[in-house]
């Protein structure tokens, strides 16, 4: 397949690499002017890949979008003039809460969300690190889109386990009860997601988990307190060396995902009047920190900085 990835981060750059080791032409859309771009592995693994070029943009088969969620809308509107609406478009991001917003600018285009558990952490500007193997789930959010069960194999054959899931929002929430249960914690504390598993951090996580499990059976989402909790320290377990992105956020004085994850979740909680004091905190706590950046040391994936690319 001719695959166009749209961010190089951590994630982005580890399918890059093992799409194209799977044999894909993969081209990468960035924020810079740059007709190449080398990335590479920590094992010594390194290709250089076109980027930026509008006729690759046009050709591909599939846009894999790769960005922090509060990233994908201006993204995806300053390329959107430059895609073939017949391509298969996919978004893999943490959160939720912007689906329809991308279903309304895409119309009838197939389009499909997915989560991943793989762990990558950035070592540098080209090298990333490998760090912890987790499921990829992948499913349509409309009708086009439900008819490529088959990209899970794609993936499945480049980075496995990949599965198709038919009802993609159950794979969703459970994504969503790690991050909101792992990410604050680990950001907050900075510390790896493996130190998660030692018993100081259990009443956290169990409280967690029961506020989410409590959110969860209001939205029709089959996960217990149990579940949730286990879920989490499984990942928790399987990562254990690396630094969620929300950790790295905080780490870098970047904006972080803490909206769409946590924030999220108040949202939902609020709409059925239900209490999660604990999530509340944590996120209270992350906007905190995000309030005493200096703006000035990052900056968003906006839609006029990606159009710099094409004009």
């Amino acid at each position: 397949m001719r695959i166009t990835l749209v961010g190089a981060g951590a994630i982005g750059s580890l399918w890059a690499l093992k799409l194209h080791q799977a044999g894909h032409y993969i081209h990468v859309w960035t924020r810079d002017f740059r007709p190449t771009i080398e990335l590479g592995l920590k094992d010594g693994t390194k290709e250089t890949f076109s980027s930026n070029n509008v006729q690759l943009l046009l050709d591909s088969d599939c846009i894999l979008f790769c960005v922090k969620i509060f990233q994908v809308v201006g993204a995806l509107d300053a390329i959107l003039p430059y895609l073939n609406l017949n391509a298969l478009v996919i978004f893999m991001y943490n959160g939720m809460g912007i689906s329809e917003a991308v279903l309304t600018r895409l119309g009838t285009t197939p389009v499909i969300l997915a989560t991943t558990a793989q762990a990558s952490f950035k070592l540098s500007k080209v090298e990333i690190k490998h760090n912890g193997i987790g499921e990829t789930r992948l499913g349509g959010v409309n009708d086009a889109g439900k008819q490529y069960s088959f990209i899970a194999d794609v993936f499945h054959h480049a980075l496995a386990p990949c599965f198709w899931e038919e009802e993609i929002k159950h794979a969703l929430w459970r994504k969503l009860a790690i991050n909101c249960l792992i990410n604050p914690l680990s950001a907050l504390n900075q510390i790896a997601n493996g130190e998660l598993i030692k018993k100081i951090w259990h009443k956290k996580l169990e409280q967690l988990s029961g506020e989410f499990a409590e959110v969860a059976r209001k939205e029709k989402i089959n996960l217990s307190k149990e579940e949730i909790l286990e879920l989490s320290l499984a990942v928790a377990r399987a990562t254990a060396n690396n630094y969620c992105s929300m950790n790295r956020d905080v780490f870098f004085k970047r904006p972080s995902e803490i909206d769409f994850i946590t924030g999220y979740l108040i949202s939902r909680a609020k709409y059925y009047s239900i209490h999660v004091p604990l999530n509340v905190s944590l996120y209270q706590e992350i906007k905190n920190l995000e309030c005493s950046y200096d703006k000035r040391q990052y900056t968003h994936f906006s839609s006029t900085r990606y159009r710099k690319n094409i004009s």
